[in-house]
């Protein structure tokens, strides 16, 4: 048995194929299975740190999986930026203390996460490959998944060791408004908008935003419509369809954005299940983008 559970783990670092067979070949590079986790719990396995990113903390207290540290994503993770931006990503110090003595995270420790919304954990993800944690997976299915297979569930708080991690940040996967504007015009460049319609359009509009509106030459994909109930990504063959029709393929260098970067983490993470291998998230985002007037906009109607 412990030898057993030793190979899964390492097969799970290595982020070696894990069969799903509902998802693709990529899409099991950044999703492991939930009854392949319970197993590693009841083994005890080492440096296997599990995150509860659900929003309701009371909910995480009354039931989560065995051994899950529990962070509000929504309120730990975002801060107030330049322009007035809110929601955005907390400096890299500051992710280092929340990794590291919060959440008890070293940069050789697999982290696991699930959510039951199928948008917090994703920006987590996102977060983490962001300063360089590249072991970093989601449960496919989230919490309902565990808890439609009736694996163990426990009650209370987990509060982890501290440990030091040490955050190194990728640009890749990072966009500015600058950065944007220095691909305007790329044929090589899709810039990929994850908001919902209506804010795509402009008709509606975040409550941070002073208006309505998009990015020039922007296309529009509402990043929660890509998933099943929640937590189980849609058909990769559906999806790829889709984005190919917006002209967002994988040749070419994607930048998402929304209003806060929270559903363009989302986009991001079913993009690298899609394996795109090319992806930057702008998470200032629309806030931003439209509190600077001196920005090319396609206003809307929403003030």
């Amino acid at each position: 048995m412990k030898r057993s559970v030793n190979l899964l783990l390492v097969t799970f670092i290595a982020f070696v194929i894990i069969p799903l067979s509902v998802i693709s070949a990529a899409a099991e590079k950044v999703f492991v299975k939930a009854d392949q986790i319970a197993e590693l719990v009841s083994a005890n396995a080492p440096n296997l740190r599990i995150i509860d990113c659900r929003v309701d903390q009371k909910a995480y207290e009354a039931g989560h999986i065995p051994g899950a540290v529990y962070l509000n994503v929504r309120k730990k993770l975002r801060m107030k930026g330049a322009w007035e931006t809110v929601g955005v990503r907390r400096q890299l110090e500051e992710q280092e203390e929340i990794f590291g003595r919060q959440l008890g995270i070293d940069n050789e420790t697999m982290v696991v996460l699930y959510d039951d919304e199928g948008w917090d954990a994703t920006r987590l993800f996102w977060e983490l490959k962001h300063v360089g944690h590249e072991k970093v997976a989601i449960i496919y299915g989230g919490l309902p998944e565990w808890q439609a297979q009736e694996l163990p569930m426990e009650k209370g708080v987990n509060t982890p060791a501290p440990k030091l991690f040490v955050g190194k940040v990728n640009p890749q996967l990072l966009a500015t408004s600058s950065y944007i504007m220095s691909k305007m015009g790329d044929p090589n460049v899709a810039l990929l908008d994850a908001r919902p319609a209506g804010q795509f359009i402009g008709d509606k509009k975040h409550d941070a935003a002073k208006i309505g509106g998009r990015l020039p030459s922007a296309v529009n994909a509402f990043t929660l419509a890509n998933w099943e109930n929640k937590t189980y990504l849609k058909n990769p063959a559906e999806l790829e369809e889709m984005y190919a029709e917006l002209g967002v393929t994988p040749d070419k260098e994607i930048i998402v954005y929304c209003n806060t970067g929270y559903y363009a983490a989302n986009t991001f993470f079913i993009l690298s299940a899609l394996n795109f291998q090319n992806v930057r998230v702008y998470d200032y985002s629309w806030v931003e983008w439209n509190a600077k007037d001196f920005l090319p906009t396609i206003v809307g109607s929403a003030k």
